[in-house]
């Protein structure tokens, strides 16, 4: 598992979309001060779930969020993407990469995502948990905070070690257990306090519902009572209604005889009423369209006589119209001939300017043509006198580096020389070294073997020390529960023969049950004594004996009075007990004896160790003096390549440079004949042009003297225009004028012989109006006699139905109160017993109406003489009961809940206490190791402050740097602490290493041959875990795999600029730094 990628949008002094891309190895992030280095630190931290905005440098935690520049507005979001390798399914995930995303707004909302799902802050903390990561991990170092390992509290230095130990989330589990655990407890007070008052209420709910039953049983036989009661109502109302009803049916025959009959009269009288209208509305329109008519005959008469007058007007503007017309024919013809003269004038003249003007164009053209051609020859007489200079310059420094590149020659030849001597010495070293290393190699190997085969026999001692533990624990139980078997018999065998004594002296039956009565109850539970057969006992004395047993347990068993059988068991039990103490103690000494043994081997493994670290050292130097002499070889050949390639390219760029010289002197040449012919085309193209320019200024005077009579002809045709088109558009008009006149006399006419027509149709139409009119009034007459008579039957007919109306009304009420009265019953059945009175059966006809009455009134008093009842607490005992159950369920499954926890924290307790303490041994020997080879000798501990309660006992951390007495690590110097927590975090990656580590500049404090230990020490665990180190140190950097450069081209806003270094790199860099040259400067 490694990290993948960092991907940040808005996070501090990253405005825009930042990506680093990580791989296995070291990565170095470098720049100046303030560029913004540590914000890729805080967004690591960030996304891990670090909650405090202090400890990301900030006041609150929408700090981080980018807050803009003179150049770029603030953003409203900050979003950093963490993706972790999950090819190994290191993380329990079926994803081969693990996103974790995290963001922020301005509002204070925030966001966590895993692979691009939301999640809670806790899940990511579940799921980072016991693996080595996260925002206070060991393997995340901030700047300024290495020394923060030592310099802190012990008990807080075991923050470190648990995540270390991986008990962090035993810890977790732990307190979410102690929580449920307690949470358990209080509801299992609750429940235990429930139970009480639920019992207490349960009898007196018990006695209510009883009573409710009672009252239901009677309310049910009085439902049954009254329901046969309305049954013989309904049956007594249903026969009452049959007789109105059929009242009803009669009448109502009657009813609809009489009522159609006038009907019909009515009917009859409207059919004359309507045929009264009819001829009363013709009567109405014909009135009506005789006085239309003789208005018509007035309007036709009056638009006669108007259009008559207007004919007359018409026909005297015609003959005044007709005497201008001849006038103004005669003035257009004279306006077409003045116009037709000065025409011809002005085309002469137009002809004449538009030769002219084609003249000078076609000069102008040449004259333009020929200072082209002038200016053409100077700009290239310009160009090819600077060609000239250029190439001048070129050909001398050409010149200039062929002198260079044999110089350069001389120089490489004798370089390649002496690169070829040092190579022969570096091979003769090299063979040295390598026979050495693999000398102490093979004593490395043979001694790491000697100790994995102490450390096997270490762990086989253990591993059956604590198979004998374990069996010892074993013993020791089985001989507790045979001991307390024992007792429990021996017990047994003093009662029965107290018993057995005491039953020798009993004389009466009285005596006997005395004697019981006097026992204690705990040795009489579940007994009954069968000495009934024994004794001579009355049968009253027996009931007594049977009612003391009873009252002790209420359940009788036989026992028997001979006590051989439990003096066997006994002695079997003491047999047993001693073969298991026997057992105990030659375990004991098997104990001791491997206890010993392992102490014995533990200080022989620890002298090995020491001698294997000697060896380890001893190692480590030749293999470094190995790897330098392979470096210089490697930069030897690499040289001598170089010094190859560059000769080879010295030749060839030689010749190549001769033969731009020969090519430079060429086009110089060239150059120069241009320059000559240009200047004498610019000479003869000169004169030409000043004979054009004196021709062209003729030509313009002449057009400016035609352009004049032009516009003045124009001016004169103008006005000729705009006075014939007035006069013609006059006579027009005149002329429209009279045609307009004559049509409208010739339709003023025809509206006259219309009119004239309309009234000689319209006289005719009053005459046939008026006949009309009277013989449709002599009808009207004759119909209005012949309707009184029919009035007068219809009247006598509506009182007979009135009548028998009123009887069928008073029959309809009674039927209506006969329908109350079964409706009564029917609401008073179903509100009282839920029973729909239409679905009842016939009632029996041997009840009594008298006898039903009586026992209907006994069933009420006796339902008043139950007083207040409570109905409802039949379903309220039935739940309540229900409830009670329950309630003794999760109180049994409560307690069961509270032994289960109690069991997982004791479990929890025992597995993290082994896991830390085997952690903490390993790295108390490797701290003292990385110790020394960091320090070149010293010594280091570890040990706790409380080694009976490790797993809350504080650290302390003692160190002693060459030459020095052991001292707390609070009085070390600044440098001294910083290697000292460099060694313990190293020592805590070496027994668990972490994935990845983070380190923000914890070389700042360090010397140069500090720092080149720990560049080694870095190195070499950067080959199991990666690493991304923030640094300014040049050697740090150039053990680095991957580069990224931190800079501010804009003011607060960060960019990064990356480089992969490749082994060849790397091995320049060293090269430089030994030859003490200037490293490149990264940006």
């Amino acid at each position: 598992m490694y990290f993948k990628r960092l991907e940040l949008v808005g996070f501090k002094s990253f405005c825009d979309k930042t990506v680093l891309n990580f791989e296995p190895g070291i990565t170095a992030v470098v720049g100046p001060n303030g560029c913004g280095k540590s914000n890729i630190f805080d967004s690591i931290r960030w996304v891990l779930g670090e909650q405090s905005a202090k400890s990301l440098r900030g006041s609150e935690m929408l700090d981080v969020i980018f807050n803009g520049t003179d150049q770029k507005e603030p953003l409203s979001m900050a979003e950093v993407s963490l993706a972790l390798d999950n090819t190994s399914r290191f993380f329990n995930v079926d994803n081969p990469e693990v996103l974790i995303t995290r963001r922020l707004f301005r509002s204070g909302e925030s966001e966590y995502m895993l692979n691009k799902a939301t999640v809670r802050l806790k899940d990511i903390l579940d799921l980072l948990l016991g693996t080595g990561i996260g925002a206070e991990s060991y393997s995340i170092i901030a700047q300024g905070k290495i020394d923060l390992v030592l310099s802190s509290r012990p008990e807080d230095r075991r923050v470190v070690f648990d995540e270390a130990s991986g008990i962090s989330k035993y810890k977790a589990q732990k307190r979410e257990t102690t929580r449920k655990l307690e949470e358990t407890e209080q509801n299992l007070l609750r429940v235990n306090d429930i139970v009480t008052e639920v019992k207490r209420q349960i009898g007196s709910l018990e006695r209510q519902a009883n009573k409710a039953r009672r009252y239901k049983e009677i309310f049910e036989e009085l439902k049954l009572k009254e329901i046969n009661l309305a049954s013989l109502d309904r049956r007594s109302l249903r026969a009452e209604k049959g007789v109105i009803l059929k009242q009803l049916t009669d009448l109502g025959k009657e009813e609809s005889v009489l009522a159609e009959l006038i009907v019909q009269q009515e009917e009859k009288i409207a059919n004359r009423q309507s045929e009264l209208k009819s001829f009363e509305e013709a009567m109405m329109s014909a009135r009506s369209q005789i006085l239309n008519l003789e208005n018509s005959l007035v309007r036709n008469n009056e638009h006669i006589n108007f259009n008559q007058e207007s004919i007359n007007e018409l026909i005297q503007n015609s003959q005044v119209l007709e005497g201008q017309i001849g006038q103004a024919q005669a003035k257009l013809i004279q306006d077409e001939e003045k116009l037709q003269q000065v025409r011809s004038e002005y085309a002469s003249l137009k002809q004449n300017i538009e030769a002219k003007q084609a003249s000078l164009v076609e000069k102008e053209e040449q004259i333009n043509k020929l200072s082209l051609s002038i200016k053409n020859s100077l700009e290239l007489i310009a160009e090819c006198k600077k060609v000239i200079l250029d190439l001048e310059a070129e050909i001398s420094n050409t010149n200039n580096r062929i002198g260079e590149f044999n110089s350069k020659h001389q120089v490489y030849l004798a370089r390649k020389k002496r690169l070829e001597i040092e190579k022969a010495k570096v091979y003769e070293d090299k063979a040295i070294t390598e026979e050495a290393l693999k000398k102490v190699t093979q004593e490395l190997e043979k001694t790491k073997a000697q100790v994995a085969q102490f450390q096997k026999k270490i762990y086989d001692l253990k591993f059956h020390l604590v198979q004998e533990g374990l069996d010892l624990d074993q013993i020791n139980s089985e001989i507790v529960r045979l001991g307390n078997e024992k007792l429990t018999l021996v017990s047994h065998k003093e009662f029965l023969e107290e018993l057995k004594t005491k039953y020798d002296d009993i004389g009466e039956s009285s005596n006997a049950v005395i004697f019981l009565d006097k026992l204690p109850k705990e040795s009489l539970t579940g007994l009954v004594v069968k000495i009934q057969n024994q004794l001579p006992l009355s049968q009253e004395d027996r009931q007594h004996l049977e009612t003391a047993a009873f009252k002790i347990s209420g359940e009788a068993k036989p026992i028997e009075l001979d006590t051989r059988k439990i003096d066997e068991k006994i002695a079997k039990l003491q047999e047993n007990l001693d073969e298991l103490k026997h057992k105990m103690a030659l375990r004991q000494e098997s104990i001791a004896e491997l206890t010993k043994a392992s102490a014995g081997l533990e200080v022989e493994l620890r002298n090995y160790e020491i001698a294997l670290a000697n060896k380890e050292t001893n190692y480590a130097s030749i293999a470094e003096q190995f790897n330098k002499i392979k470096e210089e070889e490697d930069v030897i050949v690499m040289e001598l390549a170089d010094v190859a390639r560059e000769i080879s390219a010295i030749q060839q760029n030689l010749t190549s440079v001769q033969n731009q010289l020969a090519d430079l002197n060429s086009q110089e040449r060239e150059r120069q004949d241009t320059i000559v012919a240009q200047e004498d085309l610019i000479s003869s193209n000169g004169k030409l042009r000043e004979e054009v320019l004196v021709f062209i200024t003729q030509t313009k005077t002449e057009i400016e003297a035609l352009h004049r009579r032009f516009s003045s002809d124009a001016e004169t045709l103008k006005i000729l225009d705009q006075t014939y088109a007035q006069d013609k558009a006059s006579l027009e008009n005149i002329q429209r004028q009279v045609s307009d006149s004559k049509e409208r006399q010739e339709v003023l006419q025809k509206e006259i012989l219309e009119c004239q027509n309309a009234n000689q149709q319209a006289q005719v139409l009053i005459e046939e109006k008026k006949v009309s009119l009277a013989d449709i009034e002599t009808k009207y007459n004759e119909v209005s006699s012949g309707t009184v008579g029919v009035v007068k039957k219809i009247e006598a007919d509506r009182k007979q139905l009135d009548q028998i109306k009123n009887r069928l009304h008073d029959l309809e009420m009674q039927d209506k109160e006969l329908d109350y009265r079964y409706s009564t019953i029917k609401e008073r059945m179903s509100s009282a017993y839920k029973v729909d009175l239409d679905l009842l059966t016939e009632p029996n006809n041997e009840l009594e109406l008298g006898a039903l009455t009586a026992q209907i009134s006994e069933l009420k008093r006796k339902l008043d003489s139950c007083g207040t009842v409570n109905l409802v607490a039949i379903e309220e005992y039935d739940e309540l009961k229900k409830r009670y159950d329950f309630l003794i369920q999760q109180q049994t499954d409560l307690a069961g809940a509270k032994e289960s926890l109690h069991q997982a924290i004791l479990k929890i307790n025992r597995t993290t206490r082994q896991m830390f303490m085997e952690t903490f041994e390993k790295v108390k020997v490797e701290f003292k190791s990385y110790f020394r080879l960091l320090f070149n000798g010293g010594d280091a501990q570890l040990y706790l402050l409380d080694e009976s309660d490790p797993l809350e006992s504080g650290i302390e951390i003692i160190c002693r740097p060459p030459g020095k007495k052991l001292q707390n690590v609070l009085l070390l110097s600044g440098g001294e602490k910083t290697m000292s927590a460099i060694a313990l975090i190293f020592a805590i990656f070496k027994v668990k290493p972490s994935p990845f580590c983070i380190l923000d500049e914890i070389d700042a404090a360090l010397d140069e041959a500090n720092v080149d230990r720990f560049s080694r020490v870095l190195q070499e665990f950067a080959k199991t875990s990666q690493f991304i180190v923030i640094t300014h140190n040049k050697k740090t950097i150039v053990s680095a795999n991957i580069m990224y450069g931190i800079t501010m081209e804009q003011s607060g806003v960060s960019k990064i600029v990356s480089v992969k270094l490749s082994q060849n790199k790397e091995k320049e860099l060293q090269n430089q730094k030994k030859n003490q040259e200037s490293p490149a400067a990264v940006v």
